[in-house]
């Protein structure tokens, strides 16, 4: 019953000879339903033509508008599904799990909801600049095989014809649209290509470039080692569909008051308030939605008042220190508002600086005067000297330890003499520093034109041979540039590591270091078989020693035999883990004491063989100092262990696995394995926040050791929030004023004197007050 078609922009009538374009190519046909002039009088005429142009068009319609005779059409899309109003392409009908990433409806289909895809970085692509096209350059390359190499060359070697540009000269020395060419490809320019034998294959278009050669490799290979070594080339890049929003295309275009969801997630707490009170002054908007707004604005106002107005509501929870993730839980604990619960907290000041300490100590008070019971373990004073109750455990760690010292007000612990934390509390006992503090020299390391996160294209330079200390309030951006740019660009650089270092312009000095030494609170091993004595490299004495004993000798065991990670030595039936683990089907596995080596880890024979009367079972069980007292005649396991003893760690047991071990002492042994070195100078040391979890008396061992390094000629730059540690810094240098937005700058760089008397750093303000400067 219809009789004209629109085909290719054109109406046509249905009984039109030529109503079809001549040509093989496919045309899309759309019925013409109805021609009106818009009228009150053609009012229902309008209703019945759009119910039927729904019912043909399966809910969608396009209108064409002519507001003259004599005007241009316009073209509208309509539908009766939620839909763009652009293009009029469906979104179907949204619930709340279309706006979760971690929903299949909601989830961006490219990257599944991470937000993040894997793609190849042309700085590990090409990793040495010096080298020339022809001489290697494209690194990921020599691993297609001899075959693949020759092909890849020879269109380098034509394209260097056709470009042109010298396969032989330096990458770095080539111009940077030939370097974008030779990576990303030419676009629509076109090239030819000759192939096979005598060069009779043919092939003309234009140049897709390394990476998309790499890629097409990639997917293509039937090797999954190929494509493993190939993922060493990658890192993990924005989501290319949904830009790192996470969310599909439909629910990500969602608006309330032109703000989107991926747009609120990138606020920080601050902004996130404002946007949140101008929803509510929004009288249609706040009608519908007002209960949920109140219940935002309610959550995010816990988040500031325990000082996370830093953070962006979008960031990584992986990504968070300790103190930060402890607050964020604590903030939904303010939000329950529980009376009668007993809240225990592990070093809820980690990460915080001392300007926002006291809005902490504000909330842990509402929590006890709402009839809470809180117990906090903590090293910071100003906790301490909140708190009304205090208890003290000592004198010492491990087997020294466990003796109660003092407990009471905080005033009194200062007349306890047996207490090791009321002197530093009452200002009678400080960390010091052997030794004058150094000048700094003529020398730099300066990264220019930071921009990582809330960076502000900032230029900071580093006084080489000297311990710098990097401050400012949480979220200043102090990681952004030390962790995120510095420390990745000098292990690419020095290390030939494969990271990516953060934004920035340049980075100079890099001839005054040999090597970095990254010493963070990450773990020395995701194993149980790893513990202190391996990852410092004791243990290969320790089986050096059991190998040269009377009965191995005999026996001709050699040092592998008393590895519980070989055949031969360690026990079969549990592997050398000294644990059974039972598979418990839908609960939680559960490990028992293998019945064979009673948790030894060794098998009989191995056992027989004793050291001065114990098994290395049995030295694996002692502490550092235990051991020290058994080894004391074998100079190079003393000189392990006096390393463990310098950081700190002499209650630690040799054996004890990685995995039990705190942030704070898997810091410690990187120290120790980097003390026992033969130090050489010129070595790059940089530590994040080095004093987690330490006691002054810690504090005084760790300066100790950092100021050796220092005047060994190396460079020691940390970031960190304790008083103590920044007091005894050679250089200072401030990041802020701010967190989040509010930070970015360098507020301050120069000796800590001088930190003191400056008008608008926290840093400075808070070392006063500890001075009674006000």
């Amino acid at each position: 019953g219809f009789q004209r078609v629109r085909i290719g922009g054109e109406i046509k009538d249905l009984d039109d000879p030529k109503l079809i374009p001549g040509g093989r190519e496919e045309h899309k046909g759309e019925i013409v339903i109805d021609r009106l002039v818009l009228g009150e009088e053609h009012r229902s005429r309008l209703a019945d033509s759009l119910e039927l142009a729904f019912r043909e068009g399966n809910n969608r319609a396009d209108a064409l508008l002519q507001e003259t005779r004599d005007g241009p059409w316009r073209e509208i899309p309509l539908s009766q599904n939620l839909a763009c109003s652009l293009c009029g392409e469906p979104a179907g009908e949204l619930t709340p799990r279309h706006f979760s990433f971690n929903h299949a409806d909601g989830a961006c289909p490219c990257c599944g909801g991470i937000g993040k895809e894997m793609r190849f970085a042309d700085e590990l692509v090409v990793p040495d600049p010096s080298k020339p096209v022809r001489g290697g350059a494209v690194k990921p390359w020599r691993l297609g095989g001899k075959s693949l190499i020759i092909r890849h060359n020879a269109i380098l070697k034509q394209l260097a014809e056709q470009v042109p540009f010298d396969g032989d000269a330096p990458w770095k020395d080539l111009p940077e649209e030939t370097r974008r060419l030779i990576l990303h490809g030419s676009g629509d320019r076109p090239f030819s290509f000759r192939f096979g034998r005598g060069g009779k294959k043919r092939e003309e278009g234009p140049f897709p470039g390394v990476i998309k050669l790499l890629e097409k490799a990639k997917a293509e290979s039937r090797s999954e080692g190929h494509r493993a070594r190939l993922t060493t080339y990658q890192t993990s890049g924005t989501c290319s569909l949904c830009g790192g929003k996470r969310l599909q295309p439909a629910s990500a275009a969602v608006e309330v008051n032109g703000v989107t969801l991926p747009d609120f997630f990138a606020m920080d707490i601050g902004r996130a308030e404002e946007f949140l009170r101008s929803v509510a002054e929004t009288p249609e908007v706040a009608d519908g939605i007002g209960d949920v707004v109140n219940g935002l604005r309610q959550r995010i106002g816990f988040l500031r008042e325990v000082g996370l107005d830093h953070l962006s509501l979008d960031r990584e929870y992986n990504t968070l220190s300790g103190g930060e993730s402890q607050r964020v839980r604590l903030a939904t604990q303010l939000g329950m508002g529980l009376a009668g619960v007993c809240y225990v907290l592990d070093e809820p000041s980690i990460g915080l600086h001392p300007h926002d300490n006291d809005r902490l100590l504000d909330i842990l008070r509402r929590l006890r005067d709402r009839g809470n019971t809180l117990l906090v373990v903590e090293h910071d004073a100003d906790t301490m000297r909140a708190a009304d109750h205090l208890i003290e455990l000592g004198p010492g760690a491990g087997p020294e330890g466990g003796r109660l010292l003092y407990q009471g007000p905080p005033e009194g612990c200062a007349r306890e003499p047996a207490s090791r934390t009321g002197p530093f509390l009452s200002g009678e006992s400080t960390v010091v520093a052997e030794g004058a503090r150094k000048e700094p020299d003529k020398r730099r390391l300066t990264v220019r034109g930071a921009r990582e996160n809330n960076l502000r294209g900032i230029d900071v330079a580093f006084p080489v041979g000297l311990m710098v200390c990097v401050t400012g309030v949480s979220g200043s951006g102090k990681s952004s540039l030390v962790n995120d740019i510095l420390a990745r660009a000098a292990a690419f650089r020095l290390n030939r590591a494969k990271t990516i270092p953060g934004n920035h312009r340049v980075i100079e000095g890099w001839e005054h270091f040999h090597r970095v030494v990254e010493v963070n609170q990450d773990p020395i091993g995701r194993s149980p078989r790893s513990n202190p004595a391996t990852f410092v490299k004791l243990f290969d004495l320790l089986r050096d020693v059991y190998s040269q004993t009377p009965l191995a000798r005999v026996r001709g065991y050699r040092p592998g035999r008393f590895s519980f990670n070989m055949r031969g030595g360690r026990c079969e039936r549990c592997q050398g883990d000294g644990l059974i683990r039972m598979d418990m089907q839908f609960l939680a596995d559960v490990y028992s004491e293998c019945p064979g080596c009673r948790g030894k880890r060794y098998n009989r024979e191995t056992l027989e063989v004793l050291f001065k009367g114990r098994s290395i079972a049995d030295v694996l069980d002692l502490s550092v100092h235990e051991a020290a007292e058994l080894f004391r005649h074998h100079p190079k396991v003393m000189d392990k262990l006096r390393t463990l003893e310098a950081v700190g760690l002499d209650y630690l047991k040799l054996g004890q696995p990685a995995t039990t071990l705190s942030g704070g002492e898997a810091q410690r042994l990187k120290l120790s394995l980097e003390l026992s070195k033969r130090q050489s100078g010129e070595t790059l040391y940089i530590l994040d926040e080095p004093t987690t979890g330490l006691h002054w008396i810690d504090i005084q061992k760790l300066m100790d050791l950092l100021f050796t390094l220092r005047d060994a000629g190396n460079t020691v730059i940390i970031i960190e929030h304790n008083l103590d540690v920044i007091q005894l810094a050679d250089w200072v240098m401030d990041l802020g004023p701010g967190g989040g937005t509010a930070g970015g700058d360098l507020v301050f760089a120069g000796p800590v004197e001088e930190l003191r008397g400056h008008a608008t750093s926290l840093t400075g303000r808070a070392l006063r007050r500890r001075t009674g400067g006000g």
